[in-house]
């Protein structure tokens, strides 16, 4: 006899697992950065540009692994605000990168502070430093990038 829904074991998804987690640390993070005036992927947009330096963006959606449309939209969003800034490149006039604008980087020192105390209070929940968390992130990271071959 089959078994109802309700008693049967729970499936276990990694895409499901990972997206539901995804969505719960956004929430998260998004509640610890607002006092910045900060999403989450405005914060690991600038931070990333922070970290890389004057990206072009294509190097930006690469770094971020995201579409053109999407980083497009984040990109108009802080040059609207004015927390990054275009940058013509030396070399090629018609090449256009991107930095931190200084009103930027004070945005970021105030996200920051957010972000240390959510980071903090993650590893006292999780019962201890992330660093056991990374090597099995990467994992995962590394695993989805392989081309998916046909069974």
């Amino acid at each position: 006899m089959p078994q109802s829904p309700e008693s049967a074991p729970p499936m276990r998804c990694l895409c499901a697992t990972v997206r539901r987690a995804s969505r719960l640390l956004n929430r998260r993070y998004e509640e610890a950065l607002r006092p910045a005036g900060l999403s989450t992927s405005q914060f690991e947009l600038m931070m990333t540009l922070r970290t890389a330096g004057a990206c072009d963006q294509s190097t930006l959606a690469r770094l971020l692994e995201i579409d053109q449309t999407t980083l497009s939209r984040n990109l108009k969003l802080l040059l609207n605000q004015r927390w990054i800034e275009i940058v013509k490149d030396k070399h090629d006039a018609r090449r256009r990168t991107y930095r931190v604008a200084k009103l930027g980087s004070a945005v970021l020192g105030q996200a920051g502070r957010c972000w240390y105390k959510a980071h903090v209070e993650m590893e006292r929940l999780l019962g201890g430093p992330m660093s056991n968390v990374w090597p099995l992130l990467e994992r995962i990271l590394n695993a989805a990038r392989e081309p998916a071959h046909p069974t």
